[in-house]
């Protein structure tokens, strides 16, 4: 990992889970299995193993050991990590996946696969907690403008 990112995720391991992963465990639904895409240091995959589910937590970068340092051993043994970029992955039929920020940093000419993998997982019984970067938050600050999709766009995949 080169400098910068081993600085972001030492500075985000602590970081509280995001709000909708916790709008989410407030309704006490049963725990099964998760995904967290783009987990990085762990935030939301640590509150989720803490609140008993199962999560396989994927992301571009190594983060696995700064996440697994956090866990006690049940929740470790209910964690798993995997290493590669969205295009890669192969999801398992789960209950709910988290892409909280995560998705934008998808090359755009493998979205719809991606976007495939992400509702052919989900199970009958599903949840998908997201937040994407719109337009207003996020081209101010960086170049990505080709993976940026517009309000519009995104809800018409729901």
């Amino acid at each position: 990992m080169q400098r910068n990112k081993e600085e972001y995720y030492n500075i985000t391991k602590n970081a509280k889970p995001h709000l909708n992963v916790l709008n989410f465990l407030n309704f006490n639904v049963l725990p099964g299995k998760a995904v967290d895409l783009g987990c990085g240091a762990g935030r939301d995959t640590i509150e989720l193993l803490k609140n008993n589910w199962k999560v396989l937590s994927i992301d571009k970068e190594d983060t696995e050991s700064i996440i697994r340092e956090q866990l006690n051993q049940k929740e470790s043994e209910n964690f798993k990590f995997k290493k590669c970029f969205f295009g890669e992955m192969n999801l398992p039929k789960v209950n709910l996946i988290v892409a909280n920020f995560s998705l934008p940093f998808s090359k755009k000419e493998f979205f719809s696969d991606i976007w495939k993998n992400i509702t052919n997982s989900l199970s009958d019984e599903r949840v998908f907690c997201w937040k994407f970067f719109w337009k207003k938050r996020y081209m101010g600050r960086n170049k990505r403008k080709s993976n940026i999709f517009n309000r519009t766009r995104s809800q018409s995949s729901f």
